[in-house]
């Protein structure tokens, strides 16, 4: 093949291929040259100087493989002294990454959003150092880009994950229009959304119309004080949560009392094995069997169940009104109930009651965060943990925010 057709096919602007060094069944071996000599690029301070050559070395970079054949390039590169500091520094080319060109680079990065770095890594014949080198290297010139300033948003969840054990969370904060993570930060609670607003801005919080969140009270606290206009919406993902964790909580009581009595029909049916059948939303042929059999058993289970189902039918309700008036009923009927972890959740539910009924006046919910949770947790298990928080906080862009190759290039 000649020079010319491989340059064409190499298309980098301004070298050429002068000569072929090695040519191997997995490796092409180029040497390239400017074809038309410009000054040289300072890489310590970035300008351009009249000063004259010092030295010129050579040095060997990797490009996107040709024809299945990993590409290696030795370039000429020229050494000046920088009259700003004095020192001795190499030419800097556009063109380059360290000792990769930028069209690699950009192709490890890619790879990083779809697998892991290891599996990068063995794909591309590197080390996995020198993959997670060149995709934090990029992920944080994005993030300056991209990130910084924090976007403008109209409505937002907020939700923790955990990144490792013993209770070390991350906190993320979507963008429900955009669907995307905008903002992430080391830590949970107040202090950490209080972070998010400074970076934000007063004026930007300011057009915040709606924030769905787990009711926390750091949360809640952080909201109240920096979003003044915005409404607070208890997410109903969370509130179906805390509801199945009282039916859980009133299943296990029994168990211990149906072993307690030796009762071993209704013990078999609160067995954790069966457990997931009381929090099914719409059960099966079968399972239905199982609910029959327990509310003919234990009617203590059966009433939690029956409240479970109660308030889930206040979402159903379409108006606020509606809503309002079958919370209140729902409440009543809770702290009437005589079981302790239905009591406590009404006790609950009535303090918190106008954030459950601002669904009905927004009908949004962290629904995204929660799915992007799940995101977050199998990145997690991809990589079996990452030991650096920050630039786990940069793959949660990479693989659910704006650093997503498919929209950040």
């Amino acid at each position: 093949m000649q020079k010319k057709t491989i340059t064409k096919l190499l298309n980098l602007p301004n070298f050429e291929v002068r000569e072929v060094l090695e040519h191997h069944e997995k490796s092409l071996h180029l040497y390239v040259d400017l074809i038309d000599p410009v000054r040289p690029v300072c890489s310590g301070c970035g300008g351009v100087h009249q000063a004259p050559v010092h030295s010129i070395g050579w040095i060997r970079v990797e490009d996107l493989p040709l024809f299945g054949k990993r590409v290696f390039l030795y370039l000429p590169k020229r050494k000046i002294r920088c009259p700003k500091d004095g020192k001795i520094r190499v030419e800097d080319f556009a063109v380059l990454r360290d000792r990769f060109t930028n069209r690699f680079a950009e192709q490890v990065y890619r790879l990083t959003s779809i697998t892991t770095n290891t599996e990068a890594a063995w794909f591309l014949s590197l080390d996995d150092e020198t993959v997670y080198r060149i995709d934090r290297g990029i992920l944080e010139e994005l993030a300056k880009k991209m990130l910084s300033p924090v976007p403008v948003l109209t409505q937002m969840s907020v939700d923790e994950v955990a990144w490792k054990k013993w209770h070390k969370y991350v906190t993320n904060v979507v963008d429900i229009d955009r669907r995307k993570v905008i903002w992430n930060h080391n830590g949970r609670g107040k202090g950490t959304l209080d972070t998010f607003f400074s970076d934000l801005g007063e004026e930007k919080a300011s057009q915040i119309g709606a924030v769905a969140c787990d009711g926390a009270r750091g949360y809640l606290s952080s909201i109240k004080q920096h979003a003044k206009n915005a409404l607070i919406v208890l997410d109903h993902f969370h509130v179906k949560s805390y509801l199945n964790d009282a039916v859980d909580t009133v299943r296990k009581e029994e168990l211990h009392q149906a072993r307690k009595d030796k009762d071993s029909a209704l013990a078999d049916l609160l067995h954790c094995r069966k457990k997931f059948i009381l929090m099914q939303g719409t059960p099966s042929k079968r399972q239905r069997n199982v609910l029959e059999q327990l509310a003919e058993l234990n009617d203590r289970v059966y009433r939690a169940m029956l409240l479970k189902e109660q308030f889930l039918e206040i979402y159903r309700a379409g108006a606020h009104k509606t809503a309002r008036a079958n919370l209140r009923e729902w409440i009543g009927a809770a702290m009437a109930s005589n079981i302790p972890a239905f009591v406590e959740l009404g006790q609950k539910f009535f303090r918190k009651r106008h954030l459950i009924l601002n669904f009905f006046r927004t009908r949004i919910t962290a629904a995204i965060s929660e799915g992007i949770n799940n995101k977050i947790k199998r990145l997690k298990r991809m990589a079996y943990g990452y030991r650096d928080v920050a630039y786990f906080l940069l793959k949660i862009h990479q693989h659910c925010g704006l650093l997503n190759p498919r929209f950040s290039t």
